[in-house]
């Protein structure tokens, strides 16, 4: 069992990473548009936002039986905790990106691209620490 969610960890960390860096290219493909073009360029690739959201419950669902034997020394390895919070925080920036996402849809659609924009820097920031903190733990 644990070789399959060990696979469905890395599937969904693919998944949820690869929608930050998706969102980071397609940045750059939208500062060469016009503001109107880019705009509802952007709008348009907000639809990659849901392979994301399936990759962090990928790795959350995945996570918590990955994590089960590490309960016990959970105390006593302070890295491992950091990486906990990170993920905390890194649900908390989803769902602020959620959040804004809809609110683009309803109207003030440039400010909040604007917004979504730094969250998400924020959100591939985090996410990579992670990954770094993970391969230096579980090393």
């Amino acid at each position: 069992m644990r070789d399959i969610m060990l696979i469905l960890h890395f599937i969904g960390l693919v998944m949820g990473l690869g929608t930050s860096f998706a969102h980071a290219f397609l940045g750059m493909a939208a500062s060469k548009m016009s503001n109107d073009e880019a705009t509802r360029f952007r709008m348009h690739a907000l639809v990659l936002s849901r392979m994301g959201y399936i990759g962090i419950t990928l790795l959350i669902i995945s996570g918590l039986y990955l994590i089960t034997p590490y309960w016990p020394i959970l105390a006593s390895t302070p890295l491992l905790i950091l990486k906990l919070i990170l993920v905390l925080l890194l649900v908390v920036l989803i769902i602020l990106l959620s959040i804004t996402a809809k609110k683009a849809k309803e109207g003030n659609t440039e400010a909040e691209l604007k917004k979504m924009e730094t969250i998400g820097k924020m959100t591939f920031i985090v996410g990579l620490i992670i990954i770094g903190l993970a391969v230096y733990v579980f090393h």
